[in-house]
């Protein structure tokens, strides 16, 4: 059918009128179409962020301005905590800084950003410095480089990012800032980066970057950032060589003279107390001093921490053995002082957590202590990947059912995760090692190995590149606590591998304590060749000799606790040998050469009476046999 060839009569259509706008119809309103940001805006607050990505795209692509919007935030959130997302990690990052980038400005609207800060520091179960990278960058350009957010970025960047990423991203912040400022037509004020260089420089001499400090005094006073004394305190008593960092400093600031006052950065709790001195306190005094103590600039000993806890547990006497949150289980004054604790500083949260660690591996909870960590720590220093394959495995699923995995309920909120130190790892390689089989112990002393290598590396050793998607650990990170579960595992049976994960340490720049040596000893004492225990023992005297010569102290002196124990250790091993004869020898050192006494020591008071009982039983054998060989003690 064909279109009509006229015109339509205009006339039967009636001109609008105000009579027409007057009255209302109960049809349905055209609706005005939204605009492309509006539609951008919508799509984000109705969570379809797949179809906001598209579109958002497609306005860049047609350069199609996008004014800032709070909601944005939850696209920049959703870009980072989505599962089983497509594309690789670079693209999720420029889509995350894409979509903050769309947020408003400072002077716009001011922001926390506390659930994207809540998932890159706390949530996460690993260190993306990438992405904490390019967080700081973006809220830079929008005003936010010296505020808490500021500072948090620069931290967990000092501490882990090579220096030289570091030093670049600290001149980027202030080129974002200064640009900032110029397209308010302003000038960035002069002592803005004040906090934040001094921050840095503190972060990097607590990390064991003392190289990295130094230069980055020398780059503030470049560029006329002011480094406070206690900063330059904290510089020169962490740097390994501290005379040649003082004459450094000074070079740069000649007025600058070194304090005397503690580093609030010390650590006082290194030292185990005596167990007299806690068996004597009364539960209620023992409660007032470590309220004290988490209030004073030093915490307590997490060992005195973890006695307090074994104590005042056992006396409540639980009905069950999981820690649930039952009025029979006195949890009161544990969850007082942990509130205090986390309330205080991060320094004293991290005392509580690794008290807690230790009383886990006291009752033999191993997952509890992979727990504790993971919930309290950054997971950098240990294996990630295998830490999280046990809790996350069909055992930690199992422990998680049984039971709560706190001391108490419910668990403190925590605004982000703590800086795990070597006492806080060390432990859990001990746990690692413990729950691996003979061939996963291989594979995981080989990745030890593999980590200690990387932290020890200087700066000129580093891959020199921007790109900080590997972390650069302190050089402290490792110490011989780590080795000290492979020497243990070893020393049972081969003693020569033990002495073999010594001489690794020594290549690497660790040296093996007492503890380590020991270990060793008693191996050989035991399962290989006693001369060499005897050895080890002659060596260890000398050092001790040596040392107490550096001190200043005159014979006739004290054997030393360790000595002593390390002494006890090898005697017990000849013992459940059998080997009459060289623990014999190890009994009358301890007598002639180091003056003991019986009753000094219960430890050694014990290992002596197994040698009388192993010298009784041998009078009585039958056969005729060699004394080594008819004598065992289980």
């Amino acid at each position: 059918m064909s279109y009509p060839k006229t015109h339509p009569n205009v006339s039967v259509f009636e001109d609008m009128s105000d009579e027409y706008a007057s009255v209302s119809t109960s049809g349905a309103h055209v609706s005005t179409p939204l605009t492309s940001s509006e539609a951008l805006a919508a799509l984000v607050s109705s969570n379809d962020f797949r179809a906001a990505e598209t579109l958002r795209k497609e306005m860049v692509s047609h350069h199609v301005p996008i004014p800032h919007d709070s909601v944005y935030l939850r696209a920049a959130l959703h870009a980072i905590t989505e599962r089983r997302t497509k594309g690789t990690p670079k693209e999720r990052l420029e889509r995350f800084e894409a979509w903050l980038s769309l947020a408003p400005e400072r002077h716009e609207k001011w922001d926390s950003f506390y659930d994207i800060r809540e998932r890159i520091f706390r949530a996460m179960d690993h260190l993306n410095l990438a992405l904490v990278h390019r967080f700081g960058l973006v809220l830079a350009s929008k005003g936010y480089y010296s505020g808490n957010v500021a500072m948090q970025v620069v931290a967990t960047l000092a501490r882990y990012a090579r220096p030289l990423f570091v030093q670049n991203y600290l001149w980027e912040l202030e080129d974002r800032a200064r640009d900032y400022y110029s397209r308010r037509d302003r000038s960035l004020p002069a002592d803005r980066f004040v906090a934040v260089y001094n921050l840095a420089a503190r972060t990097h001499a607590t990390a064991g970057k003392a190289e990295a400090a130094l230069q980055l005094v020398s780059d503030a006073r470049s560029r006329g950032v002011q480094i406070s004394e206690f900063t330059l305190n904290i510089v020169a008593k962490h740097a390994p060589d501290r005379q040649h960092a003082i004459d450094h400093i000074r070079n740069i600031h000649p007025s600058w003279f070194m304090s005397d006052t503690v580093s609030p950065n010390a650590n006082a709790s290194e030292g185990t107390p005596s167990g007299h001195a806690n068996e004597t306190m009364a539960l209620a005094a023992r409660l007032r001093y470590l309220r004290n103590a988490f209030r004073s600039p030093s915490p307590p000993s997490p060992y005195v921490l973890q006695n307090f806890i074994t104590s005042y547990r056992a006396l409540s006497r639980p009905r069950t053995r999981t820690y649930t949150h039952h009025p029979s289980t006195r949890t009161r004054a544990i969850t007082s002082l942990r509130a205090i604790a986390y309330r205080h500083s991060s320094k004293s949260a991290s005392t509580w957590a690794f008290a807690e660690m230790l009383h886990h591996r006291q009752r033999k909870e191993p997952m509890h202590v992979l727990l504790v960590f993971f919930q309290h720590f950054h997971l950098v220093g240990i294996p990630r990947k295998t830490v999280l394959s046990h809790i996350r495995g069909p055992r930690g699923q199992q422990e998680r059912k049984n039971g709560v995995q706190r001391l108490c309920v419910p668990p403190y909120p925590m605004g982000e995760k703590l800086w795990p130190s070597a006492y806080h790892t060390a432990i859990v390689w001990d746990t690692l090692a413990s729950l691996s089989t003979k061939t996963e112990r291989e594979r995981l002393y080989s990745l030890l190995l593999a980590l200690a290598k990387q932290s020890k590396q200087r700066e000129s050793e580093a891959p020199q590149s921007r790109d900080c998607s590997t972390l650069q650990l302190p050089r402290n990170t490792y110490d011989a606590a780590h080795f000290s579960p492979f020497v243990s595992s070893w020393a049972r049976k081969n003693p020569g591998k033990a002495l073999g994960v010594l001489r690794d340490m020594v290549s690497l720049g660790i040296e093996p304590g007492v503890v380590q040596w020991s270990i060793v000893a008693r191996g050989y004492a035991q399962h290989g060749d006693p001369v060499i225990a005897l050895r080890i023992l002659n060596q260890l005297e000398e050092v001790e000799m040596d040392q107490t010569k550096r001190g200043g102290e005159d014979p006739p002196r004290r054997p030393s606790d360790v000595l002593l124990g390390t002494y006890t250790n090898v005697l017990r091993g000849l013992v459940v040998a059998g080997d009459v004869e060289h623990a014999r020898e190890i009994e009358k050192r301890l007598v002639e050469r180091l003056g003991y006494r019986a009753g000094d020591r219960p430890a050694t008071d014990a290992s002596i009476e197994l040698l009388r009982a192993l010298e009784a039983r041998l009078v009585y054998q039958p056969c005729g046999a060699s004394v080594r060989t008819c004598g065992s003690v289980g």
